[in-house]
């Protein structure tokens, strides 16, 4: 088996993991932000304080997002299920 066919859908499941991934971390990045900016105003820092929030912000934009990354999961994984015949005979 050759490896430019391995390398391709390595980087392609690499991107696939950063767009299902980007969006959550996002998420909890900005509300992170805003809380961190937050407490220091207040004078305010409890880490519980900082956890709820990011924790609340990452559980809804998952239920938010959830059928589009499935959509976007079982496409790639269909797709590469669907090249598995045409790999193995022709070798790439």
């Amino acid at each position: 088996m050759e490896m430019t066919p391995v390398l391709e859908y390595s980087r392609f499941a690499l991107q696939m993991a950063l767009q299902l991934a980007g969006p959550v971390l996002l998420a909890a990045l900005v509300v992170g932000l805003l809380v961190g900016v937050a407490q220091t105003l207040t004078q305010l820092h409890e880490p519980t304080v900082a956890l709820v929030p990011r924790l609340l912000a990452v559980v809804l934009a998952v239920l938010v997002l959830l059928p589009w990354m499935a959509g976007r999961w079982v496409e790639f994984a269909g797709g590469l299920i669907h090249e598995i015949p045409r790999l193995v005979t022709t070798g790439g």
